[in-house]
């Protein structure tokens, strides 16, 4: 028989009281890790157009990095704070003030330490109905799901929708 332990309770992830800096500007969306194309990195690229294109009041802040961090940076709507140690990871994503967590892996992940991190940070988060994200979004109740092969622009206006709803 097989025995599957998850990594952590999502039900004990408790937000650290990390200070976090003072509003203002666009609303932020904070993606977390190492961005590949298996980790969305087409799909925030498309986000970040299409806010840019719409002329939305909309950013993304990838805590961590992406296979082409110079072509996310092109659109204007994305900033990259660069690598950093597990450690670290709670106290910067809540340094940058977003109003959700955005977790765009397009291929179904077993766990995704990312989010507890995200979590821990005080952020709900946003995933695709796919895998150990949205089975966690489902079960602690602290997130969106959308469904997978969304288009960009649909995206961005769930994201902008679920913050508006968050800061009400």
């Amino acid at each position: 028989a097989t025995t599957t332990v998850p990594h952590e309770d999502d039900a004990a992830i408790v937000p650290a009281s990390v200070p976090r800096r003072k509003g203002g500007g666009r609303a932020s969306v904070c993606v977390v890790g190492a961005i590949g194309v298996h980790k969305g990195y087409d799909i925030l690229l498309a986000c970040a157009r299409d806010a840019d294109r719409r002329n939305l009041d909309l950013e993304f802040i990838v805590v961590g990095h992406t296979i082409d961090d110079a072509r996310m940076l092109a659109t204007g709507r994305v900033f990259v704070t660069g690598r950093f140690e597990p450690e670290e990871a709670v106290d910067l994503i809540a340094e940058q003030n977003a109003g959700i967590g955005f977790v765009a892996s397009i291929c179904p992940e077993t766990w995704c330490l990312s989010f507890g991190d995200i979590w821990r940070a005080g952020l709900k988060a946003a995933a695709f109905d796919i895998g150990a994200p949205a089975e966690r979004i489902r079960r602690a109740g602290r997130g969106i799901l959308l469904p997978l092969g969304l288009s960009a622009s649909a995206i961005n206006n769930t994201l902008v929708a679920a913050m508006a709803t968050a800061e009400n």
